[in-house]
């Protein structure tokens, strides 16, 4: 046996059919951990101790056994999507998003279609009508990635996503290749900005989109063809209410001026305004239709552990997920920690899970920088109006509250049980806005959300409602006055969640119109 290299160790996950049970064919990802902080089991031994004139313990027996898997990471949108619907239980709703195996001259080869799927499928005749569009990307052409419109309506158990400009490849089998459902494209003129600043249509049925109540969606496109004469139009907003012809918008970047849609500054009619949005992922509770347990099965493969210089492998079996940090610092990369509770966890072998060595590898893995990456970052009332934007640190906290639970004659848990949700961020600000300290001492709800994106696309946080704490102040020499608000969140009715995980596929770059 040689020495295991902390370098050489890769750490995958798949997800499981049942607890500890993998699928017949599971589909692996590779992960990319900073630091592994904790693997393996806890084994717990009792000695026994009888009254003896040996005066020594005697040779006890295992009583108890625990399992857990925690890592570091940096904070990427691959780490994100992996595991939101894990730590929030709960399916991402919004938009589809398809691993594909091929490029063909016509489109995509995607699973097969559902009935739901292929209806949220939009394609305009003759380009005439509102149409999807698809973000592609982990191909090795150029021309098969990008931001495409679909070419042609769906049906149920297709097995093809229409798009063109495409060249036939086949990528290997460990690529992170996928087509994700980025938004849609309005027809000419009917994308318009009312007086109330909520995005109104003539044709377009919003309810046949998938677009979701809650979720946060981004008004323009990447192209200026694609977006509102008026800048003031262009930005994020949270979907307030889902009508035929109405979305009610709040959370605006801005303050958006009413617009029909019709002009693009130059006596031209008739834009095709894109709204982009992706999946949407958002705690429910355990009668909701979109309420699910996921458990998680990790692989740890450590090379020159077994006899002969072999990789050895160890599974880790049955994990809830169950403690989710993300820390955006002043300076440096935002970085995230996860923590799982499982079952069990396998002794070292050299035998390999089913379709373990297929695992994906890549994805959207770009990290977030602190002072690039961060779109939005903000307190609010529940009015929009802003209470702070001015942070010197912040840290996101999700705890789902997971404990094993044991029973006689197994050793480790049988069962794992997730209890209530608990979200907080830790905060501090500059001391700009005396409403804040109001706003602590009256117990007023407020709401805390915030927005990163970077190449791969981008994710939006939304902690609809919730409370401050604290309000301490740090008076350091020769700098701003500092306030420290604990934020905790609580579920907002409405709504019906706590926390809410928007997604983004694409987006126009930082400061592009």
């Amino acid at each position: 046996m040689g020495r295991v290299i902390t370098n050489a160790t890769t750490l995958s996950f798949a997800r499981e059919a049942s607890l500890g049970v993998l699928p017949g064919t599971p589909q692996w990802f590779e992960l990319e951990p900073n630091n592994i902080t904790s693997w393996g089991t806890t084994i717990t031994k009792e000695a026994r101790n009888p009254i003896s004139q040996a005066r020594a313990r005697r040779k006890g027996v295992v009583t108890d056994l625990d399992s857990s898997v925690e890592f570091e990471a940096d904070l990427t949108l691959a780490h994100l999507r992996h595991f939101a619907e894990a730590f929030l239980f709960s399916r991402a709703i919004g938009a589809d998003a398809f691993l594909t195996s091929a490029a063909t001259a016509t489109g995509y080869t995607i699973p097969a279609l559902t009935a739901a799927q292929a209806g949220r499928l939009l394609y305009g005749s003759a380009g005439a009508d509102a149409v999807s569009l698809i973000y592609v990307s982990g191909f090795v052409n150029d021309e098969n990635n990008g931001l495409k419109p679909v070419t042609a309506t769906h049906a149920t158990s297709a097995t093809e996503l229409k798009a063109a400009g495409n060249v036939a490849e086949t990528p290997a089998a460990s690529a992170f290749v996928e087509v994700a459902v980025a938004g849609l494209r309005g027809a000419a003129g009917d994308l318009e900005i009312d007086a109330n600043g909520d995005l109104i249509s003539t044709a377009l049925d919003f309810t046949t989109t998938g677009i979701a109540a809650g979720q946060v969606i981004h008004i323009g496109g990447v192209d200026v063809a694609n977006q509102f004469f008026n800048e003031e139009n262009i930005g994020f907003a949270r979907v307030r209410t889902v009508a035929a012809h109405k979305l009610t918008l709040d959370k605006r970047d801005q303050a958006f001026v009413a617009d029909d849609g019709t002009d693009n500054g130059s006596g031209g009619t008739g834009l095709r305004i894109d709204i982009l949005f992706g999946q949407f992922v958002r705690n429910q509770g355990v009668n909701d239709a979109d309420y699910v347990e996921i458990s998680t099965q990790f692989e740890m493969a450590s090379p020159n552990l077994m006899a002969g210089g072999a990789t050895g492998y160890e599974y880790s079996l049955g994990n809830y997920a169950d403690a989710l940090s993300i820390a955006i610092p002043l300076t440096g990369k935002a970085t995230m920690t996860l923590g799982f509770v499982g079952t069990d966890t396998t002794n070292p072998s050299t035998t390999r899970a089913a379709e373990a060595e297929n695992a994906k590898v890549g994805g959207q893995v770009e990290s977030f920088g602190s002072a690039s990456d961060i779109a939005r970052l903000r307190v609010q009332d529940v009015d929009e109006a802003g209470l702070s934007t001015d942070f010197k640190q912040a840290t996101f906290t999700l705890t789902n509250n997971v404990a094993g639970e044991k029973v006689i004659g197994k050793l480790g848990p049988k069962y794992l049980n997730a209890g209530d949700i608990e979200c907080d961020v830790e905060a501090q600000m500059l001391f700009t806005n005396a409403d804040v300290i109001e706003r602590i001492r009256c117990n007023k709800t407020v709401g805390f959300d915030w927005v990163v994106r970077n190449g791969d696309g981008g994710a939006a946080f939304d902690l609809p409602t919730g409370t401050l704490s604290g309000g301490n102040r740090e008076f350091p020499e020769n700098q701003s006055v500092l306030i420290n608000t604990p934020f905790m969140a609580h579920e907002e009715e409405s709504y019906g969640f706590t926390c809410g995980i928007s997604f983004f596929p694409v987006l126009p770059e930082e400061g592009c119109a």
